[in-house]
């Protein structure tokens, strides 16, 4: 369909663990004190046990995000395919999209599965809200302090640039919507910029992994496999997309 495969770099953007949760990631890691529990690399044995055991428990946040998003991501997709499709109902168009998601409930349980559907609706578009924002205030205080606007050193002054931004980033979600009104339309284009991202971000997994990860720790080969195909292939589509446009242009 027209615009078929936009929506699919969309999609291939932000289902599952997105740009946007790759990013946030290593905040969480560093607030949560997995660096820090680990200790500075002194070269002993003992750091290389606990500088392992918390890859290991990396890999445990990893593998229990990878199977949530692949279970709740199949679930919805069936459940649109299956209930949507063949009513040929569209939540694509502006202030619809709800009502036409909830037919993936309503049709199934009942129309007493209405509320709880907007319940978990509105506790979901909570959540991404405020989980994005917080995360995103933390990356452009970052870009404030690259720009020379405090000492990398600086807590009290980085403290300040995120709480200036979560007010900022808020506002500017607020107005998007207000001037877009177009649920869908913002989806596709968040999704088709994390798709752009991705890419950068594969890049410099592999610069980290080849340049700046510690011998002591490095993965095992399998695993550096599977980064190289999943940086290849994510390279590989996002590059086939961007060359369709330049085409189509």
């Amino acid at each position: 369909p027209p615009g078929g495969f936009t929506t699919a770099v969309a999609v291939f953007g932000i289902t599952g663990v997105g740009a946007s949760e790759l990013f946030m990631y290593p905040y969480w890691c560093v607030e949560k004190g997995y660096a820090r529990f680990a200790g500075k690399r002194d070269g002993t044995g003992s750091w290389r046990d606990r500088a392992l055991g918390w890859i290991q428990v990396m890999h445990v946040d990893i593998l229990a995000s990878m199977v949530i998003y692949t279970i709740a991501t199949i679930a919805f997709y069936l459940l649109g395919a299956g209930i949507l499709h063949t009513r040929g109902l569209n939540p694509g168009e502006k202030g619809n999209m709800i009502p036409v998601l909830s037919n993936m409930y309503t049709q199934t349980l009942g129309s007493w599965a209405l509320p709880l559907f907007y319940l978990g609706a509105i506790a979901t578009l909570y959540g991404t809200i405020f989980a994005a924002t917080a995360a995103e205030s933390r990356v452009a205080a970052d870009l404030c302090r690259l720009l020379g606007k405090f000492e990398p050193g600086d807590y009290t002054s980085r403290i300040r640039y995120r709480k200036i931004f979560v007010w900022v980033l808020t506002c500017i979600s607020a107005g998007l919507y207000l001037m877009v009104q177009s649920p869908v339309s913002m989806v596709k284009a968040g999704g088709v910029a994390q798709a752009a991202m991705l890419p950068p971000i594969a890049i410099a997994a592999l610069y980290l992994r080849y340049r700046q990860l510690p011998k002591e720790v490095w993965p095992k080969p399998w695993i550096t496999v599977g980064l190289w195909i999943a940086s290849l292939t994510t390279i590989a589509f996002t590059g086939y997309y961007a060359v369709l446009l330049v085409i189509k242009k």
